[in-house]
């Protein structure tokens, strides 16, 4: 605390937020020398990391085509933990790039699903096994020509799992129900190996092309490859497809959480040899001066000019400075995560229709957040 407040310190009082708020920003210059040290080695080294780039083959240029259609798929959920019971709600959407014409789509757009329950721990991951499922059965049915899944092929892999070993067998079982209902190990199936699905993870901490800069510099690289790559690459170029590492794409595995759900982990487990095989390639592209570099995974069997297309394609929904991604993830990425408020129109929609029937002391009694509400 500084001179200026140690009087009201003493005193056993301190004004908050101002205070805290105060000593937070007086400390940022602890930060600025570690961003400093953390990213300021390659912009002085960028040069002779570019350079590398080349010697080891790595820079390709895009050789534009014509663009196809495209949708970006995306998924949310939302958790209301009321004073007595759980409100869960799970949204998937698809959203159309833009184009000239519209594509006619045969299935839904979008899924949804909700349940009341007991409180559980473990309703977070039955929530991210739904979401997963419906974001999956929706780019299955997508009739684009490529189709975008936000975040890595390894999340629905993860997400899946997690919801299969849950130890309710209350909420397994409602996993289970959701998957068969969904199709969801013929979409896992799609997903794992059909050449018109990409994924694109927002997060991304790897390191594959900065190690073997590294090792050809002699000279440390810090950060990760998204980093790297956001400072190397010129409009227009992207790394050479690399094969995925063997950690974690070869241990990638479903658990059956009981005798009950094998068949299901045996399932899934056999739909995604293809990942686990590391059939899949990730590049990065930079696809104009204002965008940063984006990881795109890629089926390891898609020729060089399909790439093409697939990189043309997403360079057409780059829209603007202020959407730095493919406008269709963009827009999916929104509207999925509207989920919350669905969640607060639902909660105040059973609340009423509570307040109206025999048992209107439910609404208050067994429907109160136990959260404090902002005013």
């Amino acid at each position: 605390m500084t001179d200026l407040h140690r009087g009201v310190t003493a005193e056993g009082y301190a004004r908050l937020p101002e205070d805290l708020l105060h000593d937070l920003l007086n400390d940022a210059g602890e930060l600025v020398g570690e961003v400093e040290r953390l990213l300021g080695a390659n912009l002085d080294n960028q040069d002779q990391l570019r350079s590398a780039l080349e010697e080891l083959g790595l820079l390709k240029i895009l050789l534009e085509r014509p663009a196809g259609t495209l949708s970006g798929i995306d998924g949310g959920y939302a958790i209301e933990r009321t004073a007595s019971v759980d409100l869960l709600l799970s949204v998937a959407v698809g959203v159309e790039g833009l184009a000239e014409g519209t594509t006619y789509w045969e299935g839904t757009q979008y899924q949804w699903w909700s349940r009341v329950g007991k409180h559980d721990l473990e309703a977070e991951r039955l929530c991210r096994g739904t979401m997963v499922a419906q974001e999956l059965a929706i780019t299955a049915n997508a009739p684009h020509d490529f189709r975008i899944l936000d975040g890595s092929h390894l999340t629905p892999v993860i997400q899946l799992n997690s919801a299969l070993t849950m130890s309710s067998d209350e909420l397994r079982r409602e996993g289970v129900r959701i998957w068969d209902q969904l199709q969801t190990t013929d979409a896992l199936a799609s997903m794992a190996s059909d050449e018109q699905i990409v994924a694109m993870p927002k997060y991304d901490s790897s390191r594959a092309i900065c190690d073997r800069l590294e090792a050809h510099t002699g000279t440390e690289v810090p950060g990760d490859d998204k980093l790297l790559m956001s400072l190397l690459l010129r409009p227009n170029e992207y790394t050479e497809p690399q094969q995925v590492a063997v950690e974690p794409w070869s241990r990638l595995h479903f658990d059956s959480g009981g005798q009950e759900h094998e068949e299901w982990a045996e399932a899934f487990q056999e739909v995604i040899q293809p990942l686990v095989d590391r059939e899949l390639s990730f590049t990065y592209f930079k696809p104009d001066p204002l965008s940063p570099a984006f990881r795109i995974e890629i089926k390891r069997g898609v020729s060089m000019p399909t790439v093409d297309a697939i990189l043309s394609t997403l360079k057409k929904q780059m829209t603007g400075p202020f959407v730095r991604e493919p406008y269709p993830q963009y827009l999916a990425d929104v509207m999925a995560k509207s989920v919350g408020i669905g969640l607060s129109a639902l909660h105040s929609a059973v609340q009423l229709e509570l307040s109206r029937s025999d048992r209107a002391e439910l609404a208050e009694l067994l429907l109160t957040s136990y959260r404090t509400e902002g005013i």
